[in-house]
């Protein structure tokens, strides 16, 4: 973990926005940024910004063309932080001035005026079969030959993916959202933390454990909400907007 993540007043926070055809939602946002309609001078992406994004594999990059090219278009005047989630990754070389932080380098520790806030997409310190499943899906060999048998096939394997993607619910709950993550983040007990925000769990809610906050964002594609960084004296206050 590193401190070298300064928030600012006015830092925008979104997650999960699952880009696809049937949530576009993202392309607008993005755009509303591009015209002024929403400005900010730092945005920060907590992951799975699209449903499919492996930079190694080209129809992925191809079916999001628009986007990745406004999202660098937008990097040349405003300070983007990009932390992959298990949806989009790979992502370096698409997005070149752009922070990007692969799974391996999350968390992160950021600042804010006095406090410390600690940042990820939310698939850190999990069990153990999803952590191979996430090394699985990440390795350069496997991902080169998904990429080979998906040419093959004429993108069968990329149009399913989406496909079963899309069939998913983003507004989803998780009951005992709350014993789970005190479960996960029992690591963090003692360490000199104020919040933790992660996305990933679409759940939209949060509650303080072990003397810090704990904070899950909801998911853009579930209801257009993104989180705007403000102060309330000295502390972080996060308020949500809607698209």
């Amino acid at each position: 973990m590193s401190h070298n993540i300064v928030l600012q007043e006015g830092t925008i926070l979104i997650a999960d926005a699952h880009y696809c055809d049937k949530y576009p939602q993202f392309y607008t946002f993005l755009k509303a940024l591009d015209s002024g309609k929403i400005q900010t001078k730092q945005l920060i992406l907590m992951g799975d910004m699209f449903e499919l994004l492996f930079g190694i594999i080209k129809q992925t990059t191809k079916d999001n063309t628009d986007e990745i090219n406004l999202l660098n278009r937008l990097s040349e005047t405003i300070e983007i932080i990009y932390f992959e989630g298990n949806h989009d990754f790979g992502l370096k070389k698409l997005f070149p001035k752009i922070s990007i932080f692969p799974l391996q380098n999350q968390p992160q520790i950021a600042s804010f005026k006095q406090q410390k806030i600690m940042l990820s997409h939310g698939n850190t310190k999990t069990p153990l079969g999803y952590q191979i499943y996430t090394y699985l899906i990440r390795n350069p060999f496997i991902l080169l030959l998904l990429g080979s048998f998906d040419i093959l096939c004429k993108n069968c394997i990329i149009k399913w993916l989406k496909s079963r993607g899309e069939r998913k619910d983003p507004c989803y709950k998780i009951d005992g959202f709350k014993a789970i993550i005190e479960k996960r983040l029992l690591y963090l007990k003692d360490k000199p933390l104020d919040i933790v925000i992660e996305g990933h769990f679409h759940q939209n809610i949060s509650f303080g454990v072990y003397g810090f906050e704990y904070i899950n964002l909801s998911s853009f594609a579930c209801n257009s909400k993104y989180f705007i960084v403000q102060s309330k004296k000295v502390q972080l206050v996060l308020q949500e907007i809607s698209l």
